[in-house]
């Protein structure tokens, strides 16, 4: 054997001796696994007889408590249609719309308001406030002062009520004789107009907000009495 083989060899085995000690007394102290003896033997102790004992790791993560997730439980349905509401009454107000107050009341001058909007849209009469109005109020292109003929088409249970209790209102000032209905008929139409023009209101022909403020403050208990009957 050549000398630079001898040579070779030492180092090589003092290399693997070195990893070797290192190994043994730096990376794996003594009293590691008698530690981890211990803590097995704890762990089945405390397990009871006959239970294998868990890994220590494993045993801590077991009793850690699960993680918040930051899930936002679903509000009653009740909030929902209060924020819904109080969202479209601002959106109305942004366009012009009398609504009221932006409270997340569906009262009769925010359904009025809500009819308006859906009659110059062009969108069938409902009175209520929805998603899908919500949506065609701020995604929507329509324009406010244009007629689209959607008051013509039948109106839903909720804006009839509103029409009924216009409908009343008008018969107690006089304006209509028939006996409230809740048809958006040509009758109503004409006292809705020889109102706003008595008022100075902006001639429409229409139910509107400011229709139903003007007639709260001069025919409140009408008003009142008409949507107490529709509601029962």
């Amino acid at each position: 054997m050549t000398p630079l083989t001898v040579r070779f060899s030492f180092l090589l085995f003092a290399v693997l001796t070195g990893a070797m000690l290192t190994n043994l007394f730096v990376l794996q102290p003594p009293g590691r696994m008698a530690g981890l003896e211990q803590s097995r033997a704890r762990t089945q102790q405390q397990s009871g007889p006959g239970v294998a004992a868990a890994d220590p790791a494993l045993t801590r993560s077991a009793i850690v408590p699960p993680i918040e997730t930051g899930a936002v439980k679903p509000l009653p349905e009740a909030a929902d249609k209060t924020d819904l509401t109080r969202a479209i009454q601002r959106e109305l107000k942004e366009k012009g719309y009398e609504a009221g107050a932006v409270d997340g009341v569906a009262g009769l001058v925010t359904r009025g308001a809500i009819m308006a909007y859906e009659a110059d849209a062009g969108l069938p009469l409902t009175g209520e406030p929805r998603p899908a109005l919500l949506q065609h109020l701020v995604l929507g292109s329509a324009d406010a002062g244009a007629s689209g003929g959607g008051d013509k088409q039948a109106p839903g249970p909720e804006a009839e009520q509103v029409i009924r209790a216009v409908q009343s209102a008008f018969r107690q000032l006089g304006y209509l004789t028939t006996l409230p209905d809740g048809r958006l008929n040509d009758a109503t139409r004409r006292a809705i107009r020889k109102f706003e023009l008595d008022r100075k209101l902006k001639d429409t022909g229409r139910i509107s907000g400011e229709l139903l403020a003007k007639l709260a403050s001069l025919a409140g208990d009408a008003l009142r009495a008409a949507e107490r009957t529709a509601q029962h």
